[in-house]
């Protein structure tokens, strides 16, 4: 059945290889902006002890831009969440990986097309649980109901 198709190496380990990096990247750049925002926050006390001039009215308004901006980005993009949703998402990747590997759970004692199948779908089944998590809802005024 799966036999031009590698179905551990070529999808899961491909996947799980997508998330480690999803997940770094996401990281970095989450560390990076609140890092840039904690610094931006702690410059501007010690800004306003500079002699009132217009520079300094300018770099205060520029520091409070950089600040708004890590702000927005931490909401827009939701990196918490994102960071959440790729660590549940490995973690369940790695675990049926494992069990599958080591024919224990509830691969234990099938022979190995009914392991596979099963394999196979509680892997579909968990990528498709991810699509369903990242499509967005319906409002409540786009509900009908009859």
């Amino acid at each position: 059945m799966y036999n031009d198709f590698n179905y551990l190496e070529d999808r899961v380990d491909k996947r799980i290889r997508q998330y480690k990096r999803s997940r770094f990247f996401l990281n970095f750049f989450y560390y990076f902006f609140f890092l840039v925002q904690v610094l931006s926050a702690a410059s501007l006390p010690l800004i306003t002890l500079l002699p009132d001039t217009i520079i300094k009215n300018i770099v205060i308004s520029s520091i409070g831009v950089v600040i708004l901006m890590c702000q927005l980005l931490f909401n827009g993009v939701n990196f918490k969440e994102k960071i959440q949703d790729s660590k549940e998402t490995l973690h369940v990747l790695e675990t049926e990986k494992y069990l599958y590997l080591n024919k224990s759970g509830k691969y234990a004692q099938k022979s190995s097309d009914e392991t596979m199948d099963i394999f196979v779908g509680e892997i579909e089944k968990c990528f498709s649980g991810l699509q369903k998590k990242t499509m967005r809802p319906k409002r409540r005024r786009d509900v009908e109901f009859g």
